[in-house]
């Protein structure tokens, strides 16, 4: 798709402590408030940016992996080192520029490329179908579906469920629900108490960002939607390991092609470390 390219929009919601100088009779009480503000210095808070981190892995993957994404759009922009105000600063600037609606109108003429995303995977062809898609992402998603799964696998010995014993008819499933509950079996003890919320909220934020090129949404409407994700994710997830483990998690369990699976398990592990990733100083909450 069309539209992953530069758009400056300015800097917003910067938290950054700069540490105090300090001499050799400074006292105990006084160095422990540097550490302080010096740890409190590299947190940034960003109300506009963070609902686009949470996808932030289809856009990484856009611009052709981590490692490609740090050294051509975000190094060059940095300034300074982490824990001052310059860095802080810089590094918003530039993951603006990039990830704040990646997807520009004016780069799909008449919205044509992005309709079809939306209607070749997503059999959405107007707003209100998108509406539509969009709410059962953020109330339900295959968040529903595993869910069940997970809830008859408890029932029946967890982790260690002997599957072809269960009484499907029971629970209103059939043999086509069997390949989901095997692999769900199979990872019992690497999901997350988010389950794979994760996934849904991901593509959530995507399709948002596809239906503003498309021209479904303008962008106040977006920003509504958007604004919506953040404390499902922040009731579910704590940190962006677990958060995009269960990304992962979720997408294999969709069935996602192996190929894929493995190239985005090694731009997730890329993108989250570094002194050039915001997922180093962006808390999930």
């Amino acid at each position: 798709m069309k539209g992953i390219q530069s758009n400056i929009i300015p800097a917003i919601c910067l938290l950054a402590i700069s540490m105090a100088g300090c001499n050799s009779n400074t006292s105990k009480q006084d160095k422990q408030e540097q550490v302080a503000a010096t740890n409190n210095a590299t947190i940034i808070r960003n109300d506009e940016l963070y609902p686009f981190m949470l996808a932030g892995v289809y856009f990484i993957h856009g611009y052709g992996g981590p490692e490609s994404t740090f050294d051509r759009l975000i190094k060059p922009a940095v300034q300074g080192e982490p824990g001052t105000d310059s860095f802080s600063t810089s590094l918003q600037n530039a993951y603006t520029r990039y990830f704040v609606f990646p997807f520009k109108p004016q780069d799909d003429k008449d919205g044509k490329e992005a309709k079809a995303t939306l209607a070749d995977y997503w059999n959405i062809h107007n707003t209100a179908e998108l509406e539509k898609s969009l709410t059962w992402l953020l109330e339900e998603g295959h968040q529903a579906q595993y869910a069940q799964y997970r809830k008859v696998l408890e029932e029946n010995g967890g982790a260690g469920a002997d599957i072809a014993a269960i009484d499907l008819a029971k629970y209103k499933l059939s043999k086509t629900d069997i390949p989901g509950m095997e692999f769900i079996k199979t990872h019992y003890t690497e999901f997350s108490n988010g389950g794979i919320k994760a996934w849904d909220i991901a593509r959530y934020i995507n399709n948002i960002c596809v239906a503003y090129q498309a021209g479904y949404l303008n962008r106040g409407e977006a920003m509504v939607w958007l604004k919506k994700a953040p404390h499902v994710v922040q009731s579910q997830y704590s940190d962006w390991k677990a958060y995009f483990n269960d990304f992962l998690l979720g997408r294999q369990f969709w069935g996602g092609a192996e190929s894929d699976n493995d190239r985005f398990k090694r731009e997730v592990a890329g993108m989250l470390e570094g002194k050039y990733s915001i997922y180093t100083y962006m808390p999930v909450k």
